[in-house]
């Protein structure tokens, strides 16, 4: 109806630019003339510091060349070695292994290999109802072979044990130190050696042992056809200080002497392991009637291991 007086009087609008802020074209022609000088003057001082370099090079880098080259010359010594032993391995996969023979032409590989020292340490839990003779057996039959014996008595055993008593002083290259603990355990057990597995039974004790110290190992000497019949002799040896029946430890013992025959040692010219384990195992379970030509052969056992 009737204009009235402002009471706020705000200043007069300006003219804003669409853009908040300007920045330097580089695109332009000064900023292309800069960066053009810059890249000349970097590349310039590149190839002044490698001119520079080339000229007076530092020693480090002399030492660090002749050290890449004394390097690449071993490298190259090393290929050449390599090259020749291949060839000479397939040079001799074609060439027979030298062999051996025999009375009864049997051949067999022969390893001349000179065997080194060895020493074990080794501990077995026995019945004292089961007595470990073959430990006895063993001193007697392996010349080269020391065994230390230590013998302890288990809480569960009550009353005396079997005195297994082993005197050697004589000095030898192989030596076998052996804990025996007289246990209430239904078979031997060799506990060490064997990360933490026990091993159950005296054969499998001896055949332990005898592969350690291979050079007593039939395996090593024996044609294959004398190493599975032994292995065998062994197998019924088990079963025999298992066997409870009369009648069937009669009949195992027919199978073990079908295998002596006629002979003194199962062994060619002394006794080995097998002899040892029939006479252990034999003497455990007390068998009194033996057939003939085993009975001899367990008394002259007796006669050379006690």
């Amino acid at each position: 109806m009737y204009a009235m007086k402002p009471i706020i009087f705000l200043p007069e609008m300006t003219h804003h630019a669409d853009k908040m802020y300007e920045m330097k074209n580089i695109h332009g022609e000064h900023g292309r003339n800069d960066h053009t000088r810059t890249g000349i003057k970097i590349v310039a001082d590149v190839t002044e510091q490698v001119i520079e370099f080339l000229k007076n090079p530092l020693p480090e880098y002399a030492l660090l060349e002749a050290r890449q080259e004394k390097i690449l010359g071993q490298l190259a010594e090393l290929k050449k070695q390599v090259s020749t032993l291949c060839d000479f391995l397939k040079h001799t996969n074609h060439e027979k292994a030298p062999v051996a023979h025999t009375k009864k032409q049997e051949s067999y590989v022969v390893s001349d290999h000179k065997s080194e020292p060895i020493t074990i340490d080794l501990i077995i839990n026995a019945n004292p109802n089961k007595p470990p003779y073959s430990i006895i057996a063993l001193q007697k039959v392996w010349n080269d072979t020391s065994i230390k014996l230590q013998s302890y008595v288990h809480s569960s055993v009550i009353g005396n044990v079997p005195e297994i008593y082993i005197c050697d002083t004589h000095p030898k290259p192989n030596v076998v130190n052996l804990s025996l603990i007289w246990k209430e355990v239904e078979d031997l057990e060799l506990v060490s050696g064997l990360y933490n597995y026990s091993l159950f039974g005296e054969i499998n004790f001896l055949r332990y042992l005898s592969r350690i110290l291979h050079m007593h190992s039939f395996e090593s000497y024996a044609d294959p056809v004398e190493a599975t019949m032994f292995d065998t002799i062994l197998d019924y040896c088990h079963c025999l200080q298992i066997e409870k029946s009369a009648k069937k430890q009669q009949s195992i013992l027919q199978l073990i002497t079908s295998k002596l025959g006629n002979k003194e040692w199962f062994g060619k010219n002394k006794p080995n392991i097998v002899d040892i384990a029939v006479w252990s195992i034999v003497k455990q379970t007390s068998i009194q009637n033996l057939p003939s030509n085993l009975k001899r052969c367990i008394n002259t056992c007796e006669n050379v291991f006690k």
